[in-house]
This record gives C-alpha cells, structure tokens and sequence, in this order.
C-alpha cells in the first residue's frame, strides 16, 4: 500500500518540476509535515549577523596617464601585519591566474580541545552574509536563462496564498539585491520563512522609502523562494493537501530550501567545481571562538533556514575559484558577470582606484556569547579574486574586516613597472 510519502507525492506533482520530485525525500518531507514547526528554535542563542551597511560608490574612476596596479606583496604583508596574533586565526587567499598569488594562514580552525585543526586555504567555515554574493550569481543566471530582466516586479514570483501589502508590486529583482526594496522590520533580521511571509504582507509602506539602500536579510532570503519559481521548480500555485495555510507554510519552507540549494549546487557550484557544499557544518570546518580569552568553539550548525541569506560553508580556495568563474564565464556570460557587479548586486563595496574598481562582500555571525566568524571576498583592482575568512573577534575594537580590506587595498596601489 502506497505509503504518505507516495500520496504526497502524487498530489503536489503537478506544482513541481521533475528535477525538485526527484530531489526531494517525500518520506521525509511527509513526517516533517505532521511535526510541530520549531523552525526558529534552532536559532536560540545566536545574536547573528552585525551588518556594516552598504557604501556603494559610483563615483569615476579617476584617470592617470601613468598605469597602476595592485602592489599584492605589500597588501598582503599589510593585513598580515594587523591580524598575527590579533584573532584566534584567519586564512587571507588571492588567486592570481598568471602568477603565484598569495597565501597567508594563521592560527587554529578548531582549538587544540575542539579537533586541533589548522587554517589553511581547504578548510571550510560559515562564510554568513557572503552567502548573499553566491545568491545573486545564482539570481543572475536565473533571471537571464528565464529571460526576465532585473527590473521586473517581484510580486507574480511569490507564493499566490501569500497576502501582498502596500508597495510590494513596485518591489524588484534589482532592488532586492541592492537592499533598496524599502522592506524593513526592526524587531528581527533572522529570515526565517515566517519572517519573508510577514514582510510581503506588511509591505513597503511603513519601511524606508522605494530605493533607498537599507540592508535587510529579508530582502535576500526571498531568494530561496524566487529562484525555484522563475526556474519552474515550484509553481506559484503549490498548496499543501490538507488545505491548511500553516502547511502550507512548512510545505514552502521545505521545498523551497531544497530546491534553492539543488540549483546553486547545479549552477553555480558545478562549473566551478565546488563539490558536496552545504548551509549545515561537518566534523572538520572552523568553529567561532571568542577573542582574547577563546573559550569552547562554537559550531553555528544547519543554517539551511537561512538559506541565500547565510548559511553556506565554503572554504578560501572555494571562494576565489568561484569568482574566477563567475567572471571569466563559466557560470554566465562574462559581460552579464561584470554587469552585476557593477550594478552591486550581492555587493557591500564598489570603488575606484587608480588600477581599476574593486568589489567586496563582507559576511559576519555570533553566537550570544560572541563568539564571531566573519569573512570577506570580492574582486580586488584588476580583477583579482579575494577571500579572507576569520573566526573571532579581530583586535580589542572588532572594527568591520571590510574596511581594513578596503583601506589596504586603496593603501597599495602603486605605478606598473
């Protein structure tokens, strides 16, 4: 006899693309249906994310008759200079394609008493908000292989059981990736499904204006939503069978999150290859320590309910492998990459320099104990690939690492021989 998951199977089909039905354990998503939700308890002692905020510059390049570049010895030895002996470790990664490039590792991934683990460019760590930059490569290519442009309204992509409140058919793709949406709520920041779904109804009304750039996680976390719908993997439709909108709920929960990670594991991850990344941790990726006085580590654990806002671990090596990727065409065509980056989708930073623009992304989460990893990435003058992953506090102040990428960057640029 045909078991719940057969039946639910059976029902939701015509709601979902094949490669989703043949991605998905109904078995498991049928029992995950008839337990209580506790989505957000999982997330009990976790303080989250600090963001820096955006500060995108548009400002031009200013022209020199003499050429410039990235001095990367000396930026290297800058930042190497600042953080030896000022975190609990670190790993600084910049891939250059027709040079050596730089790597620089200090300090311990996991303490002697949580595994005794080392950093070096192969060890993965929660990047956090950095998983915001993969989502819009993911978004990017969506949107083009669907041939819906930026500036499309996101409203006909939600959920149809979903209530819609003011301003949200003048929200888009475009402004949701440059944190310019005008969603905003000042209780929680977490995204967690509940969170999309109250945001959508309470609309951009009471929020900040249309197009003024407030950084919210919600705005990325409707990721996991709208790709599997402009992919055709979930169409707007889907309901649950019982009819009640509480599963409903965790029916679009589930299978959001697993249709979003299938396509980034696909997409983006495949022409890389990055293989077997996950938004939960395994024995063997960094832990989060305090700093000075490191206690216990502290696994931030299955971040899969934040999923295209944080939750992936990746390592160094990983990171600047996609952006080389992701700029030199494997994963879109190189003008649309450079496109977006330009256009600050899933970017903290732009700026100009005397050897070319740089772009950065910063990621940062604690437990309430603060214990805190952070990272940046981005494409440094030249289009340099970067990654910096950190797991503690940095220094007495914890100052944003961005700003001290930045201003090594800027403080390096130096005349070509």
């Amino acid at each position: 006899m045909p078991g719940k998951g057969f039946e639910l199977r059976e029902s939701l089909s015509g709601d979902l693309g094949g490669a989703l039905i043949e991605s998905v354990d109904f078995d498991q998503l049928a029992a995950r249906l008839a337990r209580p939700r506790g989505e957000r308890d999982a997330f009990d002692g976790v303080r989250g994310e600090r963001p820096s905020g955006l500060e995108i510059s548009d400002e031009p390049v200013t022209r020199s008759r003499t050429l410039h570049q990235l001095d990367i010895g000396g930026f290297g030895t800058d930042l190497a200079s600042r953080f030896n002996g000022q975190c609990h470790g670190y790993v600084l990664r910049l891939l250059e394609p027709d040079g050596p490039g730089l790597t620089i590792q200090s300090g311990k991934a996991r303490a002697v008493a949580d595994g005794d683990v080392d950093w070096t460019p192969d060890v993965r760590m929660h990047v956090a908000s950095v998983s915001k930059l993969v989502t819009a490569i993911a978004a990017r290519k969506a949107l083009a292989d669907a041939g819906v442009p930026g500036g499309t309204a996101i409203y006909p992509f939600l959920p149809l059981y979903w209530r819609r409140g003011p301003n949200v058919d003048q929200i888009t793709f475009d402004m949701l990736l440059t944190h310019r949406s005008g969603f905003y709520n000042p209780v929680t920041d977490m995204a967690l499904y509940d969170d999309l779904k109250g945001q959508v109804a309470r609309g951009a009304l009471f929020g900040v204006p249309l197009g003024d750039a407030t950084y919210q996680n919600v705005n990325f976390g409707l990721f996991r939503i709208l790709i599997p719908v402009v992919t055709g993997a979930i169409k707007p439709s889907l309901l649950a069978p019982s009819g009640k909108e509480e599963d409903h709920d965790r029916l679009w929960s589930a299978l959001a999150v697993q249709s979003y990670h299938d396509y980034v594991q696909q997409h983006v991850f495949g022409p890389v290859p990055v293989s077997d990344a996950a938004t939960a941790s395994v024995p063997g990726n960094a832990l989060a320590y305090q700093w000075p006085m490191p206690a216990a580590g502290w696994d931030s654990g299955d971040l899969s309910a934040t999923s295209a806002t944080t939750g992936w671990h990746l390592t160094a090596n990983e990171l600047v492998r996609l952006l080389h990727a992701f700029t030199n065409g494997a994963i879109v065509p190189r003008s649309d990459a450079w496109a977006m980056l330009e256009a600050g989708w899933g970017i903290d930073r732009k700026a100009p320099t005397k050897a070319g623009r740089y772009f950065l992304k910063d990621g940062r989460w604690e437990s309430s104990n603060n214990q805190l990893e952070q990272a940046v990435v981005g494409l440094l003058p030249g289009g340099l690939p970067f990654a910096l992953l950190m797991n503690s506090q940095f220094g007495p102040d914890t100052p944003f690492l961005i700003n001290i990428v930045a201003g090594a960057i800027e403080a390096h640029i130096i005349a070509a021989d």
